[in-house]
């Protein structure tokens, strides 16, 4: 009886096993973007407009006016009588076919999902109705796609530098088949056109331009980052998959992050910023060039997540598609700020964001030395693998740490900031997110108030460099299961480290630490510390570079809530110890610290973007002072230099006492070319060459930017001083000035060539 039992369940468990892979393996319904194939479209018949009524608003300033028929809008500057709108003019879609024509219409497209895949679709498509009411200060327009079931509404202010679109979250219904899975308001709004001259502003690291042109390749793939980067819970978010063993995915070959919550479009006369100013931590930038589903038009637009999904690993079963249960909750808004006159491009549209930061966030700016400071990160040890259990391996002690500083003080640098990182007891990773005592071997907690204690004497800013980000699964201090983020498969989510030319995994493996317990367990037990030791300030790192929720635990944190964890450091930190600084510098962290490292100073390089621009250093510069990543480390330190110094930024080295081949059989394995002793001249003189131009901006804004030459690049500021790049290999004039080959100039001031 006992082996019937048996066999009859084996029975069982098989038949449903083939029920579901019958159910998954059948192929979806195949859907263009935005449309259903021929064969379905006869199905059911798209409506050509909405029976609405059309509404209007005003303000000292604009008019905004709603079309009833198709849910779009236009402003009206009522000053000078330039318009932005977000249906594009019939001569640029009336040779468009029908269902293209209806999906350039629609004021929205939505993404849904039955649970197998993600489709797009809009309300004209889904016999969708559309409500246009008044508000005491708006208009209201509810739109309920009546095919699937889900239904929102969306809010319109003028405001006085533009309007403003709400999705409040209390006004989102779905249905039990179809859920909500993203809503892009106003995808056309001001989309261009290929004769036009101008171009879609991308917030790809420092910034990116795609160009309108009649002459282009044919494109095949459109722009859609999330604003702050992939979510690492997600590992579809993150990294690219090529095999069904998660641990040999690769990372994602694109280097740079959407830093800003920002996009936007300019053209001849006028431009427009969108700003994302709630439900950034789960919104993407979307932009397409001319020429995709053959509507030959540059567009882009936010799209608000409601969801997310991930291919996930169950026992036994391999990869299946998991998506989120609940909806992503709170309110959606984005900002149009419309711009017009001399400057609508790039420089105009972050000069806008600027002071966005400052009039609507309160961001004012950090106050700085006159000097720039030489800005020095010194690496201490990590542990290194042994053929039974591991060594503790040092490259820069607490004494080798004082014998730099007193080195670059004779030489005459007389503005100094050092970041000191694996100092932490086991170094490098070791036992973070835990990091007290400090090394043993670089001299303990003793040596470190002695360097501290030295460094406030001579007037040098000593900073540590923490993590309580990405804790090595080899350190103890961790509880896995209680304190590391979970998947949508409620497992512990792994990640690594990619190697540079293959973007493979390297090395051991990586935990998540949730932000509310970086927070309240770790962080705020040893800021006191920190004061104690005598330091100046605590470097956060990745709390600038890395954003991720935690859907797979008990008790889910969004990414909204990991802001709010990562902010609450950062004051914390300026509280308690005294400055703050991150690594990149994603946007919620303006305006809680007093430095940004490794800000991005270039792009992506994506196939249809024409080329990088210093949009994020524009908005930024003048407000929280931000530093190159190190220049020791790059594959052209010279032109790197240059870039610096073309966006403002302060030049960094990442050095070591010893020689970086000590770390061999360590997890730091990007440390190549550290060794002070071989960088001490060049870095102090490119850093004298870049100091002696920056300190003529410094705390100053960025007013203008652009390519005066094939070679040449001019930077302006408000206090009128002008710096002149080239990159070219022959000397050139530009401004009344001569700019040497390689190098920079100042306006009104000598050339000056960057040293290699």
């Amino acid at each position: 009886m006992k082996y019937v039992r048996k066999f009859a369940g084996s029975v069982i468990v098989a038949a449903l096993l083939i029920a579901f892979l019958n159910v998954i393996s059948k192929p979806p319904i195949e859907r263009v973007q935005g449309g259903l194939m021929e064969e379905e479209a006869e199905v059911v018949k798209e409506l050509e407009a909405f029976a609405a009524d059309s509404q209007s608003l005003e303000n000292d300033r604009y008019r905004l006016e709603v079309d009833g028929r198709f849910g779009s809008v236009t402003v009206t500057d009522k000053t000078t009588g330039m318009q932005w709108g977000s249906l594009p003019e019939d001569d640029s879609i009336r040779m468009l076919p029908g269902n293209n024509k209806r999906f350039v219409r629609s004021p929205v497209l939505v993404k849904y999902s039955e649970g197998k895949e993600f489709v797009q679709t809009y309300p004209f498509k889904e016999q969708g109705t559309l409500t246009v009411s008044r508000l005491e200060d708006g208009v209201r327009l509810d739109y309920a796609l009546t095919n699937i079931g889900i239904s929102f509404g969306m809010e319109l202010r003028l405001r006085e530098d533009g309007l403003e679109a709400t999705i409040p979250f209390d006004s989102v219904k779905e249905g039990a088949q179809f859920r909500l899975v993203s809503i892009e308001p106003f995808p056309f709004f001001e989309a261009g056109t290929e004769t036009e001259n101008g171009a879609i502003v991308l917030p790809d690291g420092s910034g990116a331009l795609i160009g309108f042109r009649e002459d282009h390749p044919r494109y095949f793939e459109s722009y859609s980052q999330f604003v702050y980067g992939g979510d690492y819970a997600y590992a579809s978010n993150v990294l690219e998959r090529v095999s069904s063993i998660p641990q040999e995915n690769v990372g994602n070959w694109r280097q740079e992050r959407a830093a800003l919550p920002v996009f936007g479009l300019y053209r001849d006369e006028r431009s427009f910023l969108g700003i994302v100013t709630e439900g950034d931590s789960d919104a993407k930038i979307n932009a397409t060039p001319a020429g995709v589903r053959n509507i030959k038009l540059y567009r882009t637009s936010v799209e608000f997540v409601y969801r997310n999904d991930d291919l996930v690993t169950l026992a036994g079963t391999g990869a299946v598609p998991l998506m989120q249960n609940r909806m992503i909750t709170g309110d959606r808004q984005v900002r149009y700020v419309l711009l017009d006159g001399k400057d609508p491009g790039y420089a105009g549209m972050a000069t806008a964001y600027r002071n966005y930061l400052i009039r609507d966030r309160g961001v004012t700016p950090v106050e700085t030395p006159a000097a720039i400071p030489y800005q020095l990160h010194l690496l201490g040890g990590a542990l290194q693998g042994e053929v039974v259990g591991s060594s503790f391996v040092s490259v820069t002690t607490f004494a080798e740490a004082k014998k730099i500083i007193d080195e670059l003080l004779g030489q005459g640098i007389d503005s100094l900031e050092v970041t000191y990182d694996g100092w932490s007891s086991d170094g490098l990773y070791g036992d973070q997110p835990q990091h007290f005592p400090a090394a043993s071997k670089l001299g303990g907690n003793k040596e470190l108030d002695k360097l501290a204690a030295y460094a406030e004497e001579k007037g040098v800013k000593l900073y540590l460099k923490t993590n309580y980000v990405r804790a090595a699964k080899s350190g103890d201090a961790l509880k896995r299961s209680t304190e590391a983020i979970r998947g949508l498969n409620k497992e512990t989510v792994e990640s690594f480290n990619s190697r540079r030319s293959t973007r493979q995994p390297r090395g051991g493996a990586f935990y998540f630490v949730r932000p509310d317990v970086a927070y309240d367990r770790y962080l705020s037990r040893e800021a006191e510390t920190f004061v104690k030791r005598g330091v100046q300030g605590v470097h956060l790192g990745a709390m600038g570079s890395m954003l991720y929720s935690d859907p797979g635990s008990q008790n889910a944190l969004s990414r909204k809530d990991g802001i709010d964890a990562w902010l609450r450091s950062m004051e914390l930190v300026r509280e308690r110890v005294g400055s703050a600084a991150v690594d990149y510098g994603f946007g919620y962290a303006l305006g809680h610290v007093d430095r940004i490292d490794d800000v991005p100073l270039g792009s992506s390089g994506y196939a249809y973007s024409d080329e990088a621009i210093p949009f994020y250093q524009i908005a930024v510069h003048g407000l929280v002072p931000y530093a190159s990543a190190p220049l020791n480390f790059s594959d052209n330190p010279r032109e790197q230099a240059l870039r610096a110094i073309e966006y403002g930024a302060m030049p960094s080295y990442d050095l070591t006492y010893d020689q970086p081949s000590k770390l061999e059989r360590t997890l730091v394995d990007d440390v190549i070319s550290s060794a002070y002793e071989d960088w001490a001249a060049l870095s102090v003189e490119q850093y004298r060459q870049a100091a002696e131009a920056l300190a003529q901006v410094q705390g100053r804004f960025i007013t203008g930017h652009g390519r005066i030459g094939p070679d040449l690049y001019r930077t302006e500021y408000d206090n009128g001083v002008r710096i002149i790049v080239n990159y070219g290999d022959k000397a050139a004039k530009a401004d009344g000035v001569d700019v040497p080959a390689g190098g920079f100039a100042v306006a009104a001031g000598k050339g000056k060539e960057v040293a290699e």
